[in-house]
């Protein structure tokens, strides 16, 4: 056991963090538990396949063990209750639901899994610390040894606060869910993750820095740190090195011979308890995928189904995230005797957004989507298996791998600029008051290219060819006496006109700039119907500056400095286009004006 905590070094500032681990009990029982409050009192096991992947504490008493087959399971406990676990939907739902009640403390919340969370309170125990006697603070739960003397770096007391934060947290997921769980407390991830279980269940320990070296050297494997894999285990071993204690007594230069310079660091390190790593905060997955394992597939049409069934239950998951996928992963695993372990191959496709719908906030995919989806995955599938000859298959996957945001709502760019989407008429504009821009998805991903995506075959709905960008035309809007005049109140028009309309606005704005040189010119005939009142009626206002098809009204409502810097334009447009035409400018920065929305480049 160490003395003290001077041996660390401040400047990292590991040894100032204050990092709570939270694992929940036995959590898919638990989760069945709450569904069911008759299930609390009885053994229950968790059943996937033929596999008893967990188990209740009720059931642990009998000698039910993870991953146990069924038939084991069975003859150890006879009572046993099974409950199907494979469809994970009621355990993701909780899991974010416990993900959600951690994230009221306003600290980064990183998730490990679906029942294990990492919560970095160092700067709410630093507030807590400024109102708090700090002789008076009390451990909650319990420690794994108490320290011989006080750390002059102050740790100690920091963790203790740690402790009752992580009381708190414990108390309100219990109170809000009805979840047990148990929490590890320390000054860096690792030793708050190794040592939670240390007092399971609905307990909970924290560990003091100078403790760490002593309390890692008590792991039997080196695979117990969480940070070392299969392999580096095997090579580890191959040098005589198992249990923690013979890691932390190798030398540097030994690891040095079998691993880079930085990975014997590292290994040395995680051996005495050191770690680095921050607590990261969880966004939305990157992917979202399903799998379905068995013993052997060798049917197309049992591969088709199986499929089905995951694509069915992977669109719901889809629904709940929100987002918009734009590419599709297929993944097989080929049963293969020359192999002692199977391997997984995969395909990726992109896939168009159009095949999701919103409906009522929600994304939706009708039948004939759906089977646009089963097209592409059947095809991929066929890419990866060559059905001339015998194929065994013991598991399916499929996987939404890229997603776009809805980047819809009052505070998006897409109320101002809606440049290449396919809308509305020009023709059908209204000069109304109560008009209003109709609600629409903005997309504006390009899914990067990948070494397995497959674009050559996929069933991709091609985008409408893009027009050439013209100048859009701002709707109507009729300002009240008591609204502010802004700029930021005009919508910009939500168009994207087809030939006929571009001929139309063209000649429009051909016939404006003939009338801007030769005074008082007579308006054009041809010109859109619904605008022409207020062509007629500005004929007759006193901004002579201002061409036929500009709304008085509007302009009106803009600052001065926007309306000298349109009237400057309108009286020399030839100036205006070769300016921002010339190649001798291009490379310039060139001023930020109204007319960059009003009047897009060609």
């Amino acid at each position: 056991m160490e003395s003290g905590c001077s041996h660390y070094n401040d400047a990292d500032s590991e040894h100032s963090r204050c990092i709570i681990h939270i694992d929940v009990d036995c959590f898919y029982a638990q989760v069945e538990m709450v569904r069911n409050p008759e299930l609390r009192s009885v053994p229950l096991g968790i059943q996937q396949k033929n596999i008893v992947v967990t188990s209740n504490y009720e059931a642990r008493k009998y000698g039910i063990q993870k991953c146990m087959l069924v038939t084991d399971a069975l003859k150890v406990c006879p009572n046993l209750k099974l409950v199907n676990g494979e469809d994970l939907h009621n355990y993701r739902t909780a899991s974010n639901k416990i993900f959600a009640v951690l994230q009221c403390w306003k600290c980064p919340v990183e998730k490990l899994g679906m029942d294990e969370n990492y919560i970095d309170v160092t700067n709410l125990v630093q507030e807590k610390m400024k109102s708090l006697n700090v002789s008076n603070v009390t451990l909650s739960g319990h420690a794994y040894s108490e320290p011989s003397i006080d750390c002059p770096c102050g740790c100690h007391t920091r963790l203790r606060v740690t402790s009752q934060i992580a009381s708190e947290m414990r108390k309100k997921i219990f109170e809000d869910l009805s979840f047990t769980t148990c929490a590890g407390i320390a000054h860096n991830k690792l030793l708050a993750k190794l040592i939670c279980p240390q007092n399971k269940p609905n307990d909970q320990t924290t560990i003091f820095p100078e403790h760490g070296t002593s309390f890692m050297s008590t792991l039997d494997s080196v695979r117990s740190i969480p940070s070392i894999g299969s392999k580096t285990t095997e090579a580890l071993i191959s040098q005589n090195i198992v249990t923690v204690s013979d890691l932390q007594e190798a030398s540097l230069d030994v690891l040095k011979k079998h691993f880079s310079s930085d990975m014997a660091v590292r290994l040395k390190g995680l051996s005495v308890g050191e770690d680095n790593t921050p607590v990261k905060q969880t966004g939305k997955p990157q992917s979202i995928g399903l799998e379905d394992s068995f013993k052997i597939v060798s049917v197309r049409s049992e591969v088709e189904d199986k499929f089905t069934a995951l694509l069915q239950r992977l669109l719901v998951l889809v629904r709940e995230d929100g987002r918009i996928p734009v590419s599709l992963r297929v993944t097989l695993r080929k049963k293969d005797a020359k192999r002692l372990s199977s391997h997984r191959e995969s395909r990726q496709s992109q896939i168009s957004p159009s095949i999701f719908a919103l409906s009522n906030g929600a994304l939706t995919v009708t039948d004939a989507g759906q089977q646009k989806l089963m097209n592409i995955i059947m095809r991929l599938f066929n890419k990866l298996i060559d059905l001339s000859k015998p194929f065994h298959l013991t598991l399916v996957g499929l996987a939404f791998t890229k997603f776009q945001e809805r980047m819809t709502g009052r505070g998006s760019i897409v109320n101002y600029l809606m440049n290449d989407i396919s809308v509305q008429s020009v023709l059908n504009l209204q000069n109304e008051c109560d008009t209003s821009a109709s609600s629409m998805d903005y997309s504006a991903v390009s899914p990067s290219s990948s070494t397995t995506t497959d674009l050559s075959d996929a069933e991709v709905e091609p985008s409408p060819k893009k027009p050439k960008k013209v100048n859009w035309i701002a709707k109507r809007r009729c300002l009240s006496k008591e609204e502010v005049a802004s700029p930021s109140k005009l919508k910009v028009g939500e168009l994207r006109l087809n030939s006929k309309e571009l001929e139309k606005v063209s000649e429009l704005r051909l016939n404006s700039r003939d009338r801007s040189l030769t005074p008082r010119a007579s308006p054009a005939k041809d010109n859109l119907s619904d605008t022409s009142d207020s062509m007629r009626d500005c004929e007759e206002r006193s901004c002579d500056d201002c061409p036929s098809y500009v709304d008085k009204e509007v302009f009106s409502a803009l600052p001065d400095n926007m309306q000298k810097e349109l009237k400057a334009m309108w009286k020399n447009p030839s100036t205006s286009e070769v300016q921002r035409s010339s190649p001798r400018t291009t490379n310039k920065a060139k001023p930020n004006t109204i007319m960059k929305y009003f009047v897009p480049h060609k």
